[in-house]
């Protein structure tokens, strides 16, 4: 920001309503000052000209302390734009890598699904089994709404079994197809144009090959593909950052520094180049100045993507355009006076140049004094105009500051702080979304579903469902724990060795096991409440539980599957994931984050060490009484400690809390000393 600051000063002056305002402000007083000194010298030659002179030398003093302001002004707007602007383009890629991460573990676990493998080993496959496995995809992007289309092929290229009809592949040369057979990686990740989605501009695929077995070495069968639903990500994203009123336009670019994604095509079509190593610049772009800043990813769990970047740009002649009425709403001068992060810079102006203006009180009584000593009355008025030129400048000054601290400082805390809210909650809600997708999937596991239909679990059985359980807690490692249980809801088999003993308990009410057995539709799915569980050494998460049914007759409900949420390492993350940090990326001391419920109790906390999880959250109610997608932000003091507060409620993702039967109202409260 600071090459900006050093090469585009005046560009960006020039785009300030703010300071354009003080400094024509400043232009017409110094003006009539001027004017009235000079008939000052022309109508009083009985007054000492030192007088005069030093009213002159006062003048530029004031002069002096407009370019300090001026300075600052510039420095604190641009630190706000570069603030609210960098937050949206890191956001925007940020949540795009979360979301796939886990797509990164899907398809590695639909790879080694028993029902495919079989599907692929049979030479002929009869048009009921081709069926069955088109059913099996479509029951998996049911629970999966991100991707548009699951395709199997076998090693020779061809399509096996797939899901839109409207995609009219049936055999690709892509080179993605030998590039998997022949990776020993875990997946692989493509974004283009590719023959597998001949429709598309371009698709984002995640591939990984089908073997024999587990063991990677066994005989390769085929490679299946993800198609990730990238454009509607992106339009789910770009609309959750981007609110009413606002000018800017995000985008997504590779690591070519092209844009991938466009929240308006129009302005900033794909495929436009825009790259470059500076965070922060200012571009001309079809004839107008833009001020563009870009952001990498800072990754999520070691996975970092493509390289691509996230992008804020705002035309320059609108990304200053403050509404200076709003600072009269609120009275928050004394409060930013007291706050070490409004800049020491500008309260020592404000004090220049009321100091600077005493002096000139004196100077003026002093110039009042000898004109009566030399019966000079003619010179009475000019020093009684420019005692008020001096007020009238020094009240601009003070104008100027406090609506810097108001419009500017305050207004940027405040809106930082409700949308890191925002983030947070829907961090959370994206998370927990992927929770409820995965226990239906699991549910339909053909080995669950065969080994329960027996009237015994035999040992080779349970052996088997265990082994399943502990592969697929290996790949999904938010689980402390996944476990499978009978119709009646006694434990069968757990993932954790350590957590054998739970085999053969009955499960109570409190776990939302007895609500899933309940509904075998494999679109339903339970959570517990948020509470204390053995299953999670007493204490406090979610659980999430779908039915198991047979495969003859998916209306007979054999039993169902448990999955524990580590909550507090992982709810622990997402908020610390969005504290507000330094440029060495240190959380700002004395700031933390609870995620908490409307009865105001605490599910998750990140960066205080004296709110314990189930603690009640000291805070106003009205702050609880906010509808789903509200969000807040004020100045609280919490504890004897003045904070800018910012809260938000969730919304839900996608069909999660939106679509289904779940309700489950969760608060993000973000504290932010001041």
């Amino acid at each position: 920001m600071n090459a900006l600051l050093e090469t585009q000063s005046a560009k960006l002056l020039s785009a300030m309503p703010v300071v354009k305002n003080f400094e024509s402000k400043l232009a017409a007083l110094n003006d009539w000052w001027g004017k009235i000194a000079l008939i000052g010298k022309i109508n009083s030659h009985n007054v000492a000209t030192t007088i005069l002179d030093d009213m002159h030398r006062t003048q530029n003093k004031f002069g002096e302390l407009q370019k300090q302001l001026t300075r600052n002004l510039l420095i604190e707007n641009v630190q706000k734009l570069v603030l609210d602007n960098s937050s949206k383009a890191q956001v925007a890629i940020d949540l795009l890598i979360r979301n796939l991460f886990e797509r990164t573990a899907d398809v590695g676990f639909l790879a080694t699904d028993q029902d495919i493998r079989e599907f692929l080993i049979l030479e002929q496959p009869s048009a009921e089994q081709e069926l069955f496995i088109e059913n099996r995809l479509q029951e998996y992007v049911k629970k999966y709404s991100v991707y548009d289309e699951i395709i199997v092929f076998d090693t020779q290229g061809r399509m096996k079994a797939h899901l839109n009809k409207i995609n009219p592949i049936r055999f690709s040369n892509d080179p993605l197809l030998a590039e998997t057979l022949a990776s020993d990686q875990d997946y692989l990740e493509t974004f283009r144009y590719t023959d597998i989605q001949s429709n598309r501009l371009h698709s984002l695929i995640y591939s990984c090959k089908i073997t024999r077995t587990d063991d990677k070495h066994s005989e390769i069968l085929g490679v299946l593909c993800l198609c990730f639903r990238f454009d509607d990500e992106m339009k789910g994203i770009f609309d959750g950052l981007l609110m009413p009123g606002d000018h800017g336009t995000i985008a997504i670019t590779n690591a070519e520094g092209r844009v991938i994604a466009s929240s308006d095509e129009r302005l900033l079509p794909l495929n436009t180049g825009l790259k470059s190593d500076q965070p922060v610049r200012i571009v001309s772009y079809r004839r107008q100045d833009y001020i563009i800043n870009t952001r990498s990813t800072t990754g999520y769990q070691g996975f970092f993507g493509l390289g691509w970047r996230g992008l804020m740009m705002t035309a320059l002649d609108k990304a200053f355009s403050n509404d200076e009425s709003s600072a009269s709403a609120n009275n928050y001068v004394d409060i930013i006076d007291q706050a070490s992060t409004f800049p020491k810079e500008l309260r020592d102006i404000r004090k220049a140049s009321a100091d600077i203006n005493t002096d000139l009180g004196l100077l003026v009584l002093n110039g009042q004094i000898a004109s009566a000593r030399k019966k000079a009355a003619e010179f009475m008025p000019v020093l009684e105009a420019i005692k008020q030129i001096g007020s009238d400048i020094t009240g601009i000054f003070t104008a100027s500051v406090n609506c810097l601290q108001e419009v500017t400082v305050m207004s940027s805390h405040l809106n930082n702080a409700g949308f890191l809210a925002s983030l947070a909650v829907d961090i959370m809600d994206r998370n927990l979304y992927e929770r409820a997708n995965d226990c239906r999937w699991w549910a339909l596991t053909s080995a669950f579903r065969r080994c329960l239909a027996g009237t015994d679990l035999s040992f080779v059985a349970s052996r088997q469902i265990t082994e399943i359980l502990q592969y697929i807690n290996a790949l999904y490692t938010v689980y402390t724990n996944l476990y499978l249980y009978d119709r009646h809801g006694r434990i069968l088999a757990v993932s954790d060795p350590k957590q054998q003993a739970l085999v053969g308990m009955m499960l109570d009410e409190a776990s939302g096991a007895a609500e899933a057995l309940k509904n075998g539709d494999a679109q339903s799915y339970s959570v517990s409440s948020f509470a204390t569980t053995p299953l999670y050494r007493e204490r406090h998460t979610y659980i999430y539980n779908a039915a198991i049914t047979d495969l003859d007759n998916p209306k007979q409900i054999l039993g169902g599957i448990g999955i524990v949420f580590d909550s507090e390492p992982q709810f622990q993350s997402m908020l610390n994931d969005v504290l507000p940090r330094d440029k060495h990326s240190k959380v700002f001391a004395g700031c933390f984050a609870v995620f908490a419920a409307p009865d105001k109790s605490i599910i998750g906390v990140a960066n205080n060490a004296m709110l314990k999880i189930g603690d009640k959250l000291d805070l106003d109610d009205a702050c609880f009484s906010l509808k789903a997608g509200q969000r807040l932000s004020k100045i609280v003091q919490y504890q004897g400690v003045n904070y800018v507060l910012g809260i938000a409620a969730s919304k839900g993702y996608r069909e999660y809390k939106v679509a289904d039967a779940y309700r489950n109202d969760v608060m993000a409260v973000i504290f932010i000393p001041f």
